[in-house]
């Protein structure tokens, strides 16, 4: 398996000397090499300028760091065992077992390799890495700052390196519908007397039912988030998520069908014959 990353094209730049950080491609068992040589990300960007507002789009890695800084701990052991069935990588960084604001503890960095590149708009990234570490169980002791969407990593020559030895790819659909689901649960509980929001369920009173009742209504697309999501350089991205959310949830292939061209008219989208391809690749 290939694992994108970029990295930066002149590691010998002091820290704070922007240089262009370039997508690269390296096998999965041999991404070590990249975090002990080369400053890294899990993004892309334009002309290589790192930066929020350069920002194009994401790799199919998925970043955390832990220092053990918080009231909650996790020990490079228990990381280790509580990942041991998920395809990763955990390196140890720096400051691992030094001094740091007064204690030593254990630091590292966990690196998820996921089955595809991450499909989320960059306004909303950082409410979607907090929910993917809740589902993994370490939302209390990650690094909060690292959920920038321009979050460069340093390498580490002298670094402790321990692969998983599983195959099991995290799945980034089912993390982008499970942070869809919790934010459109999010919605509804803002607004709980308003009929629009009021429930999770109509129509038969299934989940099913509701999307089902609410497909090609202005609902919808707030639900969906359409109007913030269905942007350029994210409209193929966005129409699978969208397709595979409602596939996940039981739509049938005729709904799914006709709510993504609905959505592609409504807002002008791309060309018809690459959305039939699309819907094609959803395997209908």
């Amino acid at each position: 398996m290939l694992i994108q990353v970029s990295t930066a094209q002149h590691i010998d730049t002091t820290y704070h000397v922007e240089t262009p950080f370039l997508l690269t491609q390296v096998g999965s068992s041999d991404l070590h090499t990249i975090t002990a040589q080369e400053r890294y990300s899990n993004a892309v960007f334009t002309d290589g300028k790192r930066s929020k507002a350069m920002h194009e789009s994401f790799t199919n890695l998925l970043i955390y760091d832990i220092d053990n800084d918080r009231d909650d701990k996790l020990s490079l052991s228990e990381a280790c065992l509580l990942f041991k069935d998920i395809k990763c990588l955990i390196v140890t960084t720096k400051s691992h077992k030094k001094i740091k604001n007064g204690i030593v503890e254990d630091r590292y960095r966990i690196l998820f390799s996921l089955d595809q590149v991450i499909s989320i708009n960059k306004d909303e990234y950082p409410k979607f890495y907090l929910h993917a570490a809740g589902l993994l169980g370490i939302e209390n002791v990650i690094d909060l700052a690292c959920k920038d969407v321009a979050r460069m990593y340093q390498p580490h020559s002298q670094q402790e390196v321990f692969y998983a030895n599983s195959n099991n790819l995290l799945s980034c659909q089912q993390l982008i519908s499970s942070f869809e689901e919790a934010d459109a649960l999010n919605i509804r509980e803002k607004y709980p007397n308003d009929n629009e929001y009021n429930s999770s369920v109509e129509s038969d009173g299934t989940k099913t039912g509701y999307l089902r009742s609410i497909i090609h209504t202005d609902k919808f697309l707030l639900l969906m988030k359409v109007e913030e999501r269905f942007v350029s350089g994210n409209r193929n991205n966005f129409l699978f998520g969208c397709g595979k959310y409602l596939q996940d949830n039981g739509l049938d292939a005729c709904d799914i069908a006709a709510t993504l061209n609905w959505i592609n008219e409504l807002y002008d989208g791309i060309p018809r014959k690459e959305l039939e391809v699309l819907i094609r690749g959803l395997k209908l």
